[in-house]
Order: structure tokens, then sequence, then C-alpha cells
């Protein structure tokens, strides 16, 4: 009883999230000259200049549309000039980089780190979802990628990317805009909603905590701390955020030394502490952090 009680709270949770993102489509000003769109899909960074935008994130290909307006809003803001010259991929799913053709095709350069062009190069399988993701057309591929660091200079912006070994996926991006003090932290930081955790891409809790911390690092109490999905944070509600990832991943850890299976785990109510403040599905996060932790 007590863990449908605790299912109930984490649907009503989620619901109450899904209301929010149906607002889906505002652009909201970050900095001076940077932007983000609240997204169908995900939150995409928009910093217009000489030449056309940089976009960090683009996401699916149903979006391009919002994603267009959304740079052509900005635009007229900044009396800059239209299209989009750069997309920076914070790593491989769909919901990231699924606008890379549309853009490439208009002459926009996609740059990611070196795995996001791997896993778009061959055909995916995300077990969680028992999903296959065919692989991207040649046009969809980045073209620049780096290994674990690749600085930007964009007009009077530094654009520092960093890439946190197996936290989301093997391929994630922390994206810092320097003068702006804005951080595009992709999917390893969901905001209010526990985070999935692509097993199959390499993911793992270690590296989530990891890449927070990192990011945490290049933060100060005025950064604006972009997630992938939710609201835009501040240097505080990310180090909440981390500081359940690390009490979660704790109970786990010691259900596991104390010979627990991994329903019993589940049934220990390991979340149950963030149940009514996060959406999601905690039985799957908990499920992934168990294989984080059992797995090699």
């Amino acid at each position: 009883m007590k863990r449908g009680w605790r299912r109930a709270g984490a649907a009503l949770a989620a619901g109450l999230f899904a209301a929010a993102v149906a607002q889906a489509g505002e652009v909201q000003k970050l900095a001076d000259g940077v932007y983000v769109l609240i997204g169908k899909s995900g939150n995409v960074v928009i910093m217009p200049g000489r030449g056309g935008a940089l976009l960090i994130d683009d996401q699916r290909e149903s979006d391009v549309a919002e994603t267009k307006a959304a740079v052509a809003e900005v635009a007229v803001m900044e009396s800059a000039d239209g299209g989009v010259k750069t997309v920076i991929n914070t790593h491989w799913h769909l919901d990231h980089c699924g606008g890379n053709a549309a853009f490439a095709a208009e002459g926009a350069e996609i740059v990611a780190q070196a795995n996001v062009r791997i896993r778009r190069s061959t055909e995916q399988y995300i077990a969680a979802y028992d999903k296959h993701i065919p692989p991207a057309p040649p046009e969809a591929l980045p073209r620049t990628v780096f290994d674990e660091a690749l600085d930007l200079s964009v007009g009077a912006e530094t654009v520092e990317l960093r890439h946190v070994a197996r936290a989301h996926t093997d391929g994630d991006t922390l994206v810092h805009l320097k003068k702006a003090d804005v951080i595009h932290m992709g999917d390893v930081f969901f905001n209010g909603l526990y985070p999935f955790i692509d097993r199959s891409s390499g993911g793992s809790i270690q590296g989530m905590i990891a890449g927070v911390d990192a990011a945490l690092a290049m933060a100060d109490d005025a950064t604006k701390i972009v997630p992938a999905h939710g609201a835009i944070a501040t240097k505080a509600e990310l180090a909440a955020y981390r500081a359940m990832l690390v009490d979660v991943s704790g109970a786990v850890q010691r259900g596991i030394d104390a010979g627990k299976t991994l329903e019993q785990i589940r049934d220990s109510d390991p979340t149950s502490a963030y149940d009514s403040a996060m959406g999601g599905d905690a039985d799957r996060f908990v499920t992934t952090i168990y294989q984080s932790l059992t797995e090699s």
C-alpha cells in the first residue's frame, strides 16, 4: 500500500510537470544576448550572432518549426542576423539532436562530443524503452567533434564544451557560456524530475553525480543553469539535485550490501523523501542506480 501511495504521488508530480510543459514555446532572456526556448521536447539555448545564431540542442525533427520561430524572435529582439550558424548537441538522443538535418541543410555546423557522432552513425537500442533508433542520415551527423574539451569563440563570448563521461550517456557535454554565466547541462540535469540514465548508451549514476559536480565547479551563485527538461535553476537548486542523487544511490548501495534483491530495494522506498516534489519514474530511477552499482 505504501508503495502504491508513493507511485500516486510521483504520478501527481509528473502530471503537474506535464501541465507546465504544455505551455512550451516561451522564449526567456537569460543574460545579455542569450535566451532559452522552453521547447516542446527540451530547453534550447539561443545566442544570436554574426551570420546566425548558436543553438545548444535543437529538439526533435517535429519541433524544427518551433525552434526556428524562436530563433527568428530572438533575432528581431537583438537586431541580429537570422538563421542558425552553429548547433551544439549535448548528447545523441533525438529530443536534443533531431533537428540537426534541417539546420545543417541551411548551412549550420553541428558540434558534439565524439561519441555522439559514433552513436548517430549506427542503429541504437534503448533497453529501458525497448526501442531501436535508426542511424541518422550523413547530413545530420556532427562534423566538428571533440573528445574531452573544446572552446569556441563566438563574438565576445567564450563557449566551453566539457565532456562528462558515463553520465546520462557516454557522450554528454556541459556547455558553459563564460561571459553570460550560463551553463546548459543537457540531460545530466532533470529539474523536478527523477533523471533517466540511459544504461544502453553507457550512462551511470556515478557519472551523473560526477557531471553535476563538474557543473557546480563551473558555477557561482549568479549562474543560470539550464536543464534539458524543467525550469531554469540556480546553483543551490543544482546542489539540492546532487544531494538527492547521492542520498538515493547511497540507500540503494546499502540495500545491495545487505544482500537485498532489486525488488526488495524498490519496495523499501529509497526515493520516498523526494516523491512529493519530483515527477518521473522513481522505480526506473532506482533500477538504473542498482544496475550502475552492480554491473560493470
